[in-house]
This record gives C-alpha cells, structure tokens and sequence, in this order.
C-alpha cells in the first residue's frame, strides 16, 4: 500500500478500469477526487486555495494521491499532498475497502507528531505533517515532503546508497519502530484511538494473508499448513491488541532524501515513514517481519551487500531496544516472500518458485518451533 511520491500523469487510456464501481459526485460530495479536476475543484471551493497545478502521484494501492501545487501558501506550504479514499482501491474498482480508513492515517499521524518520545523534533526518521481532515469527502491534506525516492525504488536504481548509509537508515528505523512498539503498549490515547481500526486490520487480512495461499498455488505449491497459517495470522490481525503498529512497514512506505554536493558526496538529511492508514493495535512481529523479509527479497534479487545489510542491521538495533517473538518474525518473513511474489515480476519462473519455496520453508519451521533452527536462521538477530 505504498506512495511513491513522484508525478504521474493519468490520461484516461491509464486509468484503472470501471468494473463493479462506477463513482459518482453526491449532493453531500459534489467532486469527484478520483479525479485531477475534481481536486482542483475541491480545493478552490471547500478550502477556498489558489490552486496552480494538481498531479497524480504514483505507486500506491488503495488510495488516489495527488500533489497540488498552489499559488499562495496554506499552512505555510506551497505544495501539499491530497489523500483520498474511493470504497474501492485506487488500482481495483472490483476491491471493496472501508473509506473511514484516512479517519485513522489522520488520528495516528496528529498523535506521533505530538509525541516527542516518540519523534524528537531533530529526529533522522519523522512522519508527514496533517492538515486537514474531511470526513464527508474522504480527504486527507497533509505535507509534502517532496519528489524523493522510497527506499523500494532507490535499491533498485543506479544510484545506490553506500553500505554504511543503507546501515544508517536501517538502524534509524528499527529505532523509531521500537520505539513506536515500546511507548504504545501503555499509552491510553493511542489505544484509545487506533486499536479501532478495523478497516486497517481488514485490509491486512483480505489484501495480505488471504493471498498466501493463492499465491503459493499460482507458483506450483500445494502444501496444507499455509491455509492453517493464513487463518492464524489472519485472526491475529483481526484480535491483537499487544501494542502500536504501523501496519504496513517496509521499505515502498519509507522515503529516503539523500543531498548530494558538488563533489558527489552523498548525505542522509531525512528518513520520511508514510501511509499510516493501517495503523492499529496488533503484533509487533509484523512490522519487523514485513520491513526485514523485503530487506531479504533485495539481497536474493537485488543487491545482496545493501539488503543483507539492512536486514542484519535492523534485527540487530531492534533486538537490543525491544522485544519480540523471533519465530513469529520468521513466520512473517516466511509469509511476506510468498505474499509479495507480483513484487518479483522481473525475476524467472524458477526464482520466483525457489522464494516461494524458501517461504514455505520458513513457515514450517517456525510453526514447529525449532530453537535449533532459528538461532541459524534470518531472525538469529532477535534470538535472546
């Protein structure tokens, strides 16, 4: 459920088809934002701004994501993101999903930005700014944070992160998810807020676990614990209350600007973590399952240097600020490489199998619990 935000510009001919759905503007809701027009309009005559340009932003599943420029500043900015949730995913009219979901992106963001515990006003890692909420329209207004690549995108580019920087953001974000995880387990307001979250837990559910099996399937395996394991992590996600999760942690929903000199010489100013619609209250082993199995799709596919960096890297710092179980991160990362195999789509048949094989593997061996086993295995980091 990831944004990347660069521009894109969506002509009809690039549009997702209209199957199930077609969207219509309402008495209560005269504009349609599925549509670059129907933000300008919404804009100019709810919130009464100069509006300059809009642009679709790409990447992202659920939601229809716009950067509209401005001629005079709102909220001190010029440019601002516009979020806004159809009954539907932005990619699959046929894909039913609650639209009260950027009711909880909104909630969760005003909370962490309030929170200096949490994110400390100088802090490496921080979270867009929100300005505005529109329950009737589905809008969510918030900080742009610029034209800057996700961490999923710039791993797979030329221009790649030295070793010790790639070390850097991964140390920096296993300390912000610990902390996140260690102060939610006792805050009231934030359980108070986002354990409610069921539109966030649902699509977890029916957009992740409920295509393991069809996933294993499409790649040849037919092996009888997956369905027992999606149901496992499925009423997981629907009935955890342990602590605060972001929900969706991996490296499409992490931002990256890196300044480069004249020289060439390259710096880390900010680590942006974005789309937080999924937060809620659940396990932490799935934040830390999804962000290091995807670190080690970028060493198997990739770059085994930078994403073996980042997966060691991440565990390490984690384990030594927080607690979690290592076989079910073992069982996450097991599940992810099954899950995420359309991420794969450049690799052969056969890569993709022996990851889904390697999946299956992980799922198998951590559902047995075997201590032997994961002190060897890709969650050792998290082994006390």
């Amino acid at each position: 459920m990831e944004i990347e935000w660069c521009d894109l510009d969506l002509t009809s001919e690039s549009r997702p088809p209209t199957h199930k759905y077609t969207y219509f503007a309402t008495a209560l809701m005269p504009f349609d934002l599925t549509t670059r027009d129907g933000v300008r309009m919404y804009l100019t005559a709810y919130l009464a701004l100069d509006v300059m340009s809009v642009e679709r932003l790409s990447g992202g599943y659920c939601n229809f994501s716009w950067r509209a420029k401005l001629e005079s500043p709102y909220e001190g900015q010029i440019s601002i993101v516009v979020k806004h949730a159809a009954p539907f995913t932005s990619w699959d009219r046929n894909t039913e999903l609650g639209v009260e979901r950027l009711a909880f992106e909104y909630k969760a963001l005003k909370i962490l930005n309030s929170e200096p515990s949490v994110i400390a006003k100088n802090s490496l890692v921080a979270v867009p700014a929100v300005y505005h909420y529109d329950p009737t329209a589905n809008a969510l207004i918030m900080q742009d944070v610029g034209s800057i690549p996700t961490l999923h995108a710039l791993l797979r580019n030329n221009a790649l992160p030295p070793v010790p920087m790639a070390e850097k953001i991964s140390n920096e974000l296993a300390a912000f998810i610990a902390g996140i995880h260690n102060w939610g387990r006792n805050n009231q307001e934030a359980r108070a807020n986002l354990s409610q979250n069921l539109v966030g837990r649902t699509a977890i559910r029916k957009l992740c676990y409920e295509t393991l099996v069809p996933k294993a399937e499409k790649s040849g395996v037919d092996d009888p614990l997956l369905q027992q394991v999606a149901a496992a992590l499925s009423e997981e996600v629907m009935n955890s209350e342990e602590t605060l999760v972001m929900g969706d942690f991996w490296t499409a929903n992490v931002m990256v600007d890196i300044q480069e000199t004249g020289a060439g010489v390259r710096s880390l100013r900010k680590i942006w973590v974005i789309d937080w619609e999924g937060c809620r209250y659940g396990s932490p082993a799935a934040d830390i399952a999804s962000f290091a199995g995807d670190s080690y799709l970028v060493a198997r596919f990739h770059h085994h240097d930078l994403g073996e960096t980042l997966r060691h890297s991440f565990l390490e710092t984690y384990a030594g600020l927080a607690k979690v179980d290592p076989f079910r991160v073992a069982l996450g990362s097991g599940a992810h490489w099954i899950m995420w195999t359309d991420d794969l789509s450049e690799q052969e048949e056969g890569e993709i199998r022996e990851c889904v094989d390697k999946g299956v593997e992980y799922i198998h061996r951590a559902w047995e619990q075997s201590t032997k086993w994961i002190s060897l295995s890709l969650a050792k980091e998290l082994v006390t």
